[in-house]
């Protein structure tokens, strides 16, 4: 049963199921709640699991809002109060992928709530300024974080036909070529052989999800350069368990030495790990990871 937080503007969705262990699952983009779905069952069993979608998705969307309501400060306040409201204090992991990863970055960062591990899939800690994505233009255009910062355009364009869209966003990804892939948002997210293979998730399900658009999803890029400003007051390194997961073969995040070492040196107790085979959609396709990282 999909259960609701009542925060200052909108209502925050999630599901809490079992008991024992805390657990918080942090989904990222263009995802759900429901991401999570098969290892929350695997869990429920053993442990107290609890899965939210976050502010700007369909089930958590703001009624009114402006892109400021999604910078990081906000994203990390509404993991804190749900947090301290379901008294998540049993052991507390909390698990995110993508963007999701980002935020459970963050509210370890501010120390807000006690946390005994972090893991962390395919993403990181944070993300460097749009300048630095500014200067990446590809065949089919600019990067598609630089695409993310004209909103409305990039709305118009990957909302027009959301089955395209999530077809290419969730397609497999094997063996790629780093030199020669192209992450502009057409190339990403508007191109797909209908003919090539995409992972095991339900894609009309998420087509009538995010029936309304993906403005609010989007604007959480839109604070990129904001997000590293307010960060400061309390950004740091951290002292309590992380493990990052990365995919071999993810288009999205390209784990290399330089990334190894910065990662390394964000925490006193950090482990980087590559996951063989694997694509951006790690925890769809290498669920043992991930849940061996929690068990």
């Amino acid at each position: 049963m999909i259960n609701k937080l009542q925060l200052d503007d909108f209502e925050l969705s999630y599901i809490t199921e079992g008991e024992g262990r805390d657990v918080l699952f942090l989904h990222g983009f263009p995802s759900n709640m429901y991401f999570w779905n098969d290892i929350k069952n695997e869990l429920k069993d053993k442990l107290r699991v609890t899965v939210v979608e976050q502010r700007g998705y369909p089930l958590s969307s703001i009624e009114d809002s402006m892109v400021r309501d999604f910078n990081i400060e906000n994203l990390s306040l509404d993991i804190e109060n749900l947090v301290n409201k379901l008294e998540l204090t049993n052991n507390l992991v909390i698990v995110g992928h993508d963007w999701g990863s980002i935020v459970a970055w963050a509210v370890a960062c501010r120390g807000n709530i006690e946390i005994e591990k972090l893991v962390l899939i395919c993403g990181g800690t944070g993300f460097p300024s749009t300048s630095v994505y500014d200067n990446l233009v590809f065949e089919n255009g600019q990067h598609y974080i630089s695409s993310f910062q004209n909103l409305e355009e990039a709305d118009k364009l990957l909302s027009q036909n959301l089955d395209l869209f999530f077809r290419s966003a969730y397609r497999v990804t094997p063996n790629i070529d780093h030199g020669l892939l192209d992450l502009s948002l057409k190339s990403l997210f508007a191109t797909h052989n209908y003919a090539s293979k995409i992972h095991a998730i339900d894609i009309d399900s998420l087509v009538k999800h995010f029936r309304h658009g993906l403005k609010q999803s989007i604007s959480w890029y839109s604070n990129i350069d904001f997000n590293l400003e307010i960060s400061k007051q309390w950004r740091r390194a951290i002292d309590i368990e992380v493990a990052f997961l990365f995919g071999e073969n993810d288009a999205a995040v390209k784990l290399n030495d330089k990334m190894i070492n910065r990662l390394k040196i964000s925490g006193s107790n950090v482990a980087v790990k590559e996951v063989k085979n694997a694509d951006h959609w790690l925890p769809l396709t290498h669920k043992e990871s991930v849940i061996s990282e929690i068990i």
